[in-house]
């Protein structure tokens, strides 16, 4: 238990409670798509942002992007599911600057990033393969876990460190798989995708491991919390919106760049007394 007198002082400021100048910033699958809005969203408040992620498809090319507009972004090839390729990467970025601010694990197995066709990887779960199932959870869980625990380390031993989990909102309620199928009242013919299994599943862990970790480290001054988006939209089939819009309280799914201020309040002071939480931005779908 901390002493009243060891208390520490917020800043008064509301700017400098969210300035993030000077701090270096992991952020695993930074080359992705809501990684790499994550990644400009902590370079715009002075982070500056390390791409963890494969080469598979030249991701030295959004941390240039970043780097161009925002001024600063570091990029190391890791594998996340290989904890000898993290450990490396972390040492590297520790000769280079000495220690590690923020771990921001948003690596994660999608289409976009498996080998299986579209019928494998979407196929329901009694017709399922045990392939993608073990692959979505290598990434997305154990991954995360190995990289929770390199960078962890280091921030436990300094006793100060943030570390962000994205979860999913599906890691909170059970996929909605009627969102899919057609509807004769729309004329929506249906998609040929659903929700994984695994991928649920393994958000949910994600979440749970999340909370876990906040209770053991807490005492060496290193906040956990988790950040759970929806879906947003890529321009996906119109009838497919609609129906999932028709299940969100807001109306619509997410847009481009609109997770960017809830990352950097889970990164900043401004979120100083929080730890084992999982943020949801999901539009209020997890309400009903």
């Amino acid at each position: 238990m901390i002493k009243i007198s060891d208390y520490p002082q917020a800043p008064r400021s509301v700017k400098q409670q969210f300035d993030l100048s000077g701090r270096i910033a992991v952020v695993t699958g930074g080359a992705g798509f809501l990684g790499r809005q994550f990644a400009e969203a902590l370079a715009e408040m002075g982070a500056l942002p390390v791409i963890f992620d494969l080469a598979v498809t030249q991701p030295g090319q959004a941390a240039e992007a970043v780097r161009e507009a925002f001024g600063t972004c570091e990029f190391e090839e890791v594998d996340v599911t290989s904890e000898e390729s993290i450990s490396a990467a972390t040492n590297r970025v520790l000769e280079r600057h000495g220690r590690i601010d923020i771990l921001l694990n948003a690596a994660g197995l999608t289409k976009y990033g498996c080998d299986a066709e579209p019928e494998v990887f979407f196929a329901p779960f009694e017709t399922s393969s045990q392939e993608v199932w073990d692959a979505g959870l290598k990434v997305n869980l154990t991954g995360l876990m190995l990289c929770c625990k390199v960078i962890g380390a280091d921030m436990t031993t300094r006793r100060q460190g943030v570390i962000i989990n994205v979860g999913s909102d599906i890691g909170v309620i059970s996929p909605d798989q009627r969102i899919y199928e057609p509807d004769e009242a729309t004329g929506f013919p249906g998609v040929p995708f659903n929700s994984p299994t695994f991928y649920a599943v393994s958000k949910a862990g994600v979440i749970h491991l999340t909370k876990v970790l906040a209770t053991q480290w807490a005492p060496q001054g290193v906040r956990v919390n988790a950040f759970s988006p929806a879906g947003v939209y890529r321009g996906h089939d119109e009838g497919f919106v609609r129906q999932l819009s028709s299940r969100i309280p807001l109306g619509r799914m997410a847009v481009v760049n609109e997770f960017k201020g809830a990352i950097c309040f889970l990164a900043s002071d401004a979120s100083s007394f929080m730890t084992g939480h999982n943020l949801v931005m999901d539009g209020g779908r997890t309400v009903w």
